[in-house]
């Protein structure tokens, strides 16, 4: 029997927008509408109008598919929020429950091996349709998977913080408390603040650039320029104002490692990251940053940023 094709028939409604961060497009689609409600304001100025030349997908679905008796793989990780399994074809996430009898599942998701195209499943649609989502995944971060696919890319997360100076990145690096924020408030309107809080690394052919991201912290300003990474300065609150070149690479490469945005890791993914460590070490210069709260640390950054060659810089975005 020939199956008939009902003309009248609504097809499936299938919404999407473009995201890009890092050199990365992120095409989201989603079983629901999507509107200009559904994600926080500060993807915004990350908002594409189409697929770029290095996309990846996520589809969002709702209701969680039923997982009994499915081979899931080889369990490769299991700390709360996150179960991971990995099979030949594919890497499957499971949020889980902090109480390891509650066998409740929070969200299903299915990747290629490249972690270039899944399908996430939540229980409901109603966070979704309430909107303002913080995360394009749905996950508690979109680093989850970014920072995964960045490593792929010889491009890394840093907790960190990043502005544009006279077309010259400056990097600052440090946890929470360090001084990230603050250092963003001393070259607010003297600078481009890309992100105070998580910021992208990566080594295109021409260098390394430093591209800004959504995950703010204290400072809701964000950016999705990226410019010339011109130096990497490691935060250290003191009572004196000034930069010292570090050339300690043990100290280096530790204080980079401890600052990346680790997502579910393996042995593969460690490799291409302190690879990717050494090489900026020896590629970008390294200082550490001896700074109070009072600003007078400013006009150095700005002579450091200046120091920068002038064909590597990029103009100022108005």
């Amino acid at each position: 029997m020939i199956a008939r094709c009902d003309k009248e028939a609504a097809p499936l409604r299938i919404d999407r927008r473009w995201f890009q961060i890092g050199g990365i497009t992120i095409q989201v689609e989603a079983d629901r509408p999507i509107t200009s409600q559904t994600f926080a304001p500060k993807f915004e100025a990350f908002e594409v109008n189409g697929p770029g030349s290095d996309t990846i997908f996520i589809h969002h679905r709702f209701g969680l598919p039923d997982l009994q008796g499915r081979d899931l793989g080889r369990q490769v990780y299991r700390r709360t929020p996150w179960a991971v399994f990995e099979r030949p074809d594919a890497w499957l996430y499971l949020g889980i429950a902090k109480d390891p009898d509650d066998a409740r599942l929070f969200t299903f998701a299915e990747f290629d091996r490249e972690h270039s195209r899944g399908t996430i499943w939540s229980p409901t649609d109603d966070k979704f349709m309430q909107g303002r989502l913080d995360s394009l995944t749905m996950f508690p971060t979109d680093q989850v998977l970014l920072a995964r696919v960045l490593a792929d890319r010889r491009a890394c997360y840093l907790h960190s913080c990043a502005v544009i100076v006279e077309g010259a990145g400056l990097l600052f690096l440090g946890h929470s408390g360090a001084g990230k924020s603050t250092i963003a408030g001393m070259l607010d309107g003297r600078a481009q603040i890309l992100c105070d809080d998580r910021n992208i690394v990566r080594r295109w052919p021409d260098g390394f650039r430093v591209h800004g991201t959504w995950s703010h912290g204290e400072i809701p300003r964000v950016s999705a320029t990226s410019a010339p990474l011109a130096a990497i300065l490691l935060l250290t609150k003191a009572e004196e104002n000034r930069l010292v070149k570090v050339a300690d690479r043990v100290r280096l490469a530790s204080t980079l490692a401890a600052c990346m945005i680790k997502p579910v890791v393996d042995a593969g993914w460690w490799e291409k990251s302190l690879d990717l460590i050494e090489t900026m070490i020896n590629e970008i210069p390294c200082y550490e940053m001896r700074f109070d709260k009072s600003g007078a640390i400013v006009p150095a950054l700005l002579e450091l940023a200046r120091s920068f060659p002038p064909t590597n810089r990029i103009e100022p975005s108005r």
